[in-house]
């Protein structure tokens, strides 16, 4: 070759280097002017047509690279390239030339089959187009490769996978070299193909290779749909299947068996926790199946009942069958449903079956041909049908109409045409006895086969009593015109006329009527001159607001009798009925009612005299019940100062018991006193502030001892926001709440009785407290339970040997909680326990603060320089409570009246007066008075009664505190403490 624009440097350079250099024209078809002998050896000496052409390269899709590659007789070789105006020349400069081909890879020839021949799809593109595509897109696609390249993707991808497509070129952005998505792209028919795509991002390039999985997906979208079908079928056939593998025994269910045993899916469960499943009277039957079913392959039918994992109860169907394999069972396998609703269906079925059994009406159901299918007892009873008997029957057999074929067809159309009638007929049953029914007939279609239903109702007596009342119609009209007093029929016409229409003959003896006056009497005036003066305006008055208001009329008034003219007393009572001409007519009766009247003066006088005997009954309880107390105080105070003494652990036993039946007595006597000022509605409630926690927890905290006695867990559980001032009854609320609790302890043993006390609404002025007292003991029958709020009830006369009592304290509690707007409830099951509840609004009090008066701290005086003053008219008292205050070391005077009472604070200094409310002479509460006039001696009151009864006069007469009797000795001695202080 001819050398060209060479200086000596280039070529030495050329020379020397073993790698390729030549230079081409810049100038088609580019004439190859100089090679190196590198180049001729390689290239050169198999080169037939010098030129770039001749190697097969368009230089103008390299003019703006620095590096080419040149493909000759299927080898590869790169250069590095240098323009004409990069080196201010007129040539092409080549260098660096060697071949690239490595060893064991393809070759171009190769490598173009490969791709010319692949199944998959293989691109090579940026961002979100491509640069080129296999042919394969044909086959695959059915788009030619340029229809594939160099447009947008996104139109190709079906639009729900577009949002995969996007995130792909947004890795691809973020450098994420590898990802991998199926997606469905279009294809040249229209339909969409699904592609499993591979791609790698390299330098901005993304490198995909897509393979056709349409098919697949097919296949896998066909068996997610018998996936989906036999998960609906499950659903609906509320069934599911189950199957263990043998020898591992794992067990696995279908979700349907997920569903049935309400628990998560996919959780695993192993043979004994499905056992668990079952009610335990079920288990071992599904056991020993089960057992069989694995060890021999025994299939197996069962009907059980199961708890879900929501503790809800389920009849199911379990079957199990086994497969073999080697003449072994090698799995077992089978299916559950839930028949519940069959069971509760068949269960139903037979209810209805029974009611149609045992209806007081005969049934009779057909044929659309009329024979008789089915007959109730009362049917056959009526009809002298024997069941089972292998005799069929028609209905026209019996009701002798439908015997002819014509008349039950019309029957059949009619019953058609109206779907149900009622008629009167008559059944001949087979003893040739007629009897009168009344049939209630209808046609009903089940499974596309009609019937007829009849209720037949024997009428027999009705009809004779029919007959009866018409041939008694001429004597009923006779009577009416015999009866005592008069019917009337009264007519107010629109124009405000008014007149009798009809009168029956009895008003002539009423109002004194001749029978020559009585044609003449329609006349309204007439009636009315015979009434009273006094009871005229009445009469008009009330008539016309019954026509105004047509609401019945009823009166009571006076009328003279012509006799003697004495008045007699009448009742007239009428209906009002508006035509439709407007007029009003009244249909009435006017009775003679002066006897009644006498009766009710009578009635009234007999009323009053109860109301006295009442007050007397009451003043005698109360006079009773004080007696009964003094008596008690001795006992009881005497009971205390023993107690004081030595003693024995045996006499201390025997000293307690009597202080217990001293205590149940003052209940009984309390129980009783409440109950009568209850019936006398003389019970009142006070509305005095107190704190609601602290009165609950008074009354537990004094009934400690009784529930430790009893062998009883006592619990009590109470809101904080309890814990505030409000205004009610505290003693009456801790009454209720101690007569509950009480009977609690009463009737459990080595049990608990829990009081549960919680806000259920709270306002701005008041609140509504929830209170219950639970017990473990020994429960209410049902039958029972309404009687135990009846006063003097108990549910057994053994309860009352047993547990004691009047029968008065929940009665007691009824009344007090009504009275507080409450009412109490129960709930309660024999064996088990009781619970009683109620709730109470009370209104909250807001505290006003009053400052604190800080007081010397003075030291109570010893006892020995005590000295008290003892007013008591009863020498028993007045002995037992003198023997107490001794123990005490204290020194006291007795007086026997309040009389010498005053006498002897006038004459004598003393610390203390312990007052007796009811003495001779004087009583307690006239000497406190007088007492607080002439002294500030602090004033204890004593008495057998209530303090409820007398805490009014006990305020007003200026007593310091009270004490009841019979005398709690350490209640006495905390008052005398109190008051000393105080003083």
């Amino acid at each position: 070759m001819k050398e060209r624009g060479i200086n000596n440097t280039f070529k030495k350079i050329i020379y020397e280097s073993s790698e390729m250099v030549f230079l081409a024209d810049d100038t088609y078809p580019y004439n190859i002017f100089y090679t190196n002998e590198a180049f001729d050896k390689t290239i050169g000496e198999k080169l037939e047509d010098n030129t770039l052409v001749g190697l097969g390269l368009d230089i103008n899709s390299y003019i703006f690279s620095e590096e080419m590659i040149i493909n000759f007789l299927d080898q590869e070789f790169v250069f590095n390239i240098e323009l004409p105006q990069e080196n201010g020349s007129n040539y092409f400069l080549f260098y660096k030339g060697k071949e690239m081909r490595a060893q064991g890879m393809p070759t171009k020839k190769q490598t173009g089959l490969f791709f010319k021949n692949v199944q998959d799809l293989i691109g090579i593109g940026q961002e979100n187009f491509l640069t080129w595509i296999s042919n394969s897109v044909k086959d695959i696609l059915g788009y030619s490769p340029a229809e594939m390249t160099n447009v947008e993707l996104c139109q190709f991808f079906h639009p729900e996978d577009l949002p995969k497509v996007h995130q792909l070129v947004l890795a691809g952005k973020n450098e994420i070299t590898n990802s991998h998505f199926e997606a469905r792209m279009l294809s040249s028919r229209g339909d969409y193909k699904w592609i499993d795509w591979n791609v790698n991002f390299v330098a901005g390039e993304f490198y995909a290779v897509g393979r056709d999985i349409t098919e697949e997906k097919l296949a896998q979208e066909k068996n997610d749909w018998k996936n989906e079908l036999t998960n609906l079928g499950e659903i609906v056939s509320k069934s599911g299947v189950w199957e263990i593998a043998i020898p591992e025994n794992n067990v696995i269910l279908s979700d349907g068996l997920y569903a049935i045993f309400e628990t998560e899916k996919g959780r695993n469960f192993n043979i004994d926790q499905i056992i668990t499943f079952f009610l335990p009277e079920f288990r071992s039957v599904f056991q020993k199946s089960l057992t069989e079913l694995m060890a021999i392959g025994k299939d197996f039918d069962l009907k059980l009942k199961i708890k879900t994992n929501s503790s809800t109860e389920k009849w199911v169907r379990i079957i199990g069958k086994g497969q073999f394999k080697e003449n072994s069972v090698s799995k077992v396998f089978g299916t559950i449903r839930d028949i519940s609703d069959e069971n509760d269906l068949l269960t139903e079925l037979g209810l209805y079956k029974e009611m149609f059994e045992h209806s007081p009406e005969s049934i009779l159901i057909s044929n659309i041909s009329g024979e008789i299918i089915f007959t109730n007892q009362e049917a056959n009873q009526k009809l002298g049908i024997v069941p089972k008997s292998g005799y069929s029957f028609k209905i026209g057999d019996f009701e002798t109409k439908f015997s002819v074929e014509a008349d039950w067809e019309s029957h059949i159309h009619q019953l058609t045409n109206e779907n149900n009638l009622i008629y009167k007929t008559q059944y001949t049953n087979l003893d040739k006895t007629e009897i009168h029914m009344e049939v209630n007939s209808c046609l009903v279609e089940i499974n596309q086969i009609k019937y007829i239903l009849s209720f037949a109702r024997d009428i027999t007596e009705r009809v004779g009593l029919e007959k009866t009342l018409q041939e008694s119609s001429e004597f009923l009209l006779h009577l009416t015109e015999q009866v005592p007093g008069a019917l009337y029929q009264f007519v107010l016409d629109k124009e405000g006329q008014m007149k009798f229409s009809y009168l029956s003959p009895g008003i002539k003896e009423l109002l004194g009527i001749k029978e020559g006056e009585l044609k003449d009497f329609s006349d309204i005036s007439l009636a009315i001159n015979k009434v009273h003066s006094e009871d005229i305006a009445l009469v008009l008055t009330s008539t016309v607001t019954s026509a105004r208001t047509l609401k019945p009329w009823n009166c009571q008034f006076r009328v003279r009798e012509k006799t003697d003219g004495q008045f007699k007393w009448v009742y007239g009572a009428a209906k009002p009925e508006q035509l439709e001409s407007g007029d009003v007519v009244w249909y009435g009766y006017l009775t003679d009612i002066t006897d009644q009247k006498k009766f009710e003066e009578n009635l009234k006088s007999a009323r009053e005299q109860a109301e006295r005997a009442s007050q007397i009954k009451s003043e005698f309880l109360s006079m009773i019940s004080h007696e009964l107390r003094t008596p008690l105080n001795a006992i009881s105070g005497s009971v205390y100062t023993l107690l004081q003494d030595d003693h024995t652990s045996h006499q201390a036993s025997a000293l307690n018991t009597i202080n217990f039946a001293v205590d149940n007595l003052i209940i009984m006597i309390n129980d009783l006193l409440d109950y009568q000022k209850i019936e006398a509605g003389k019970l009142t409630l006070e509305n005095n502030p107190m704190n609601l926690k602290e009165v609950v927890n008074q009354v537990v905290k004094g009934l400690e001892f009784h529930a430790k006695d009893s062998r009883n867990k006592l619990v009590l559980n109470i809101q904080e926001e309890l814990n505030q001032d409000v205004k009610g009854d505290k003693v009456r609320l801790a009454q209720v709440l101690n007569n509950l609790v009480t009977n609690a302890l009463k009737f459990t043993n080595n049990g608990e009785v829990e009081i549960n006390v919680r806000l259920s609404e709270n306002s701005e002025e008041k609140i509504k407290a929830y209170f219950s007292v639970k017990d473990t003991g020994i429960g209410i029958a049902k039958e029972h339970q309404s009687r135990i709020f009846n006063q003097f009830d108990q549910i057994q006369h053994s309860f009352s040997k047993k547990y004691g009592g009047t029968g008065l304290g929940l009665s007691i509690t009824k009344r007090l909680l009504e009275q507080m707007d409450s009412q109490i409830g129960l709930e309660s099951e024999l064996g088990l326990g009781s619970t009683f509840f109620f709730e109470i609004v009370f209104e909250k009090t807001k505290k006003q603060l009053i400052p604190i008066q800080q007081k010397e701290n003075v030291s109570l005086l010893p006892f020995s320089k005590i000295k008290l003053l003892m007013a008591e008219d009863n020498d028993v008292n007045a002995l037992v409570l003198g023997k107490i205050i001794k123990k005490w070391g204290i020194d006291y005077d007795r007086v026997n009246n309040g009389q010498e009472a005053v006498d002897a604070v006038k004459n004598e200094k003393y610390d203390c007066v312990l007052m007796d409310i009811q003495m001779p002479v004087m009583d307690g509460f006239e000497a406190t008075k007088i007492i607080k006039t002439i002294s500030n001696i602090p004033v204890l009151a004593l008495s057998a009664a209530a303090k409820q009864d007398l805490i009014e006069k006990i305020d007003q007469s200026g007593f310091t505190g009270y004490v009841s009797k019979p005398i709690d000795a350490s209640e006495l001695l905390k008052k005398i403490k109190e008051v000393l202080n105080q003083s």
